[in-house]
């Protein structure tokens, strides 16, 4: 079994990707559990000054901004495990010979559509920055005085959840456009491998019903009662 094929442009880029979002996938995940945000402090310290973070909505509602973040934060964290599990399988377990098997091409050209793993990244990766980008919005927005105060104040949590919420949105999409201009269409392809296939099972079955209806035994056990009624 081959763990890694970087043969054509397809695979190349298709690791590209997988190696991107799963750098992308540990920067979030570091980023939400550890607390150097701002002063060694991150999403899950109780600050003292909790009115910072109350913020109200037309419909009266007031919503803590500090459970927002959190929120958002796990959110993000899931996403980027199942997201960075994905990355680890298309990009060692996932061959050209994966997309050219029968069940799954047949399954999904009926629906006119093949199975392209790096639109799936990209919408995975996409849902994970996100949400991610969410509560880092709301972080940096809450505590824009202090950041504005003392920059150099920021820890390696901020900075690395920043660098990982860039990878899955921003170079993310700029690999897949990049893709999407240079690899040619596999759907065409895999129809001609469908066609081929369906030709294929034709045959047989013709075959099949041609040497299933011909026994040589057969035609004298048909004589036999033919015989028996012409007898005076």
């Amino acid at each position: 079994m081959r763990w890694l094929e970087l043969e054509d442009s397809i695979c190349r880029f298709r690791f590209a990707q997988s190696c991107v979002g799963l750098v992308g996938c540990l920067c979030v995940s570091y980023a939400v559990w550890t607390p150097f945000w701002l002063k060694d402090k991150g999403l899950w310290t109780e600050w003292n000054k909790t009115e910072n973070y109350q913020m109200g909505y037309k419909d009266g509602n007031v919503v803590n901004a500090l459970e927002a973040e959190r929120v958002f934060g796990v959110l993000s964290f899931l996403m980027a495990v199942s997201t960075g599990a994905l990355c680890l399988v298309f990009a060692l377990c996932w061959t050209s010979k994966t997309v050219l098997s029968y069940a799954n091409i047949r399954s999904l050209l009926m629906a006119g559509q093949a199975l392209y793993p790096t639109t799936l990244l990209l919408l995975t990766m996409a849902s994970t920055g996100f949400f991610f980008l969410l509560s880092w919005s709301l972080f940096t927005y809450q505590h824009r005085e202090e950041i504005c105060q003392d920059f150099s104040s920021l820890g390696s949590s901020y900075w690395l959840g920043a660098l990982g919420w860039a990878l899955l949105l921003v170079v993310e999409f700029i690999v897949f456009v990049a893709e999407q201009a240079v690899v040619p269409d596999i759907l065409p392809d895999l129809e001609k491998a469908v066609e081929s296939w369906r030709l294929t099972s034709q045959l047989r079955s013709a075959s099949r019903s041609l040497s299933d209806g011909y026994y040589p035994g057969n035609n004298k056990n048909n004589m036999a009662p033919k015989r028996y009624m012409s007898a005076p």
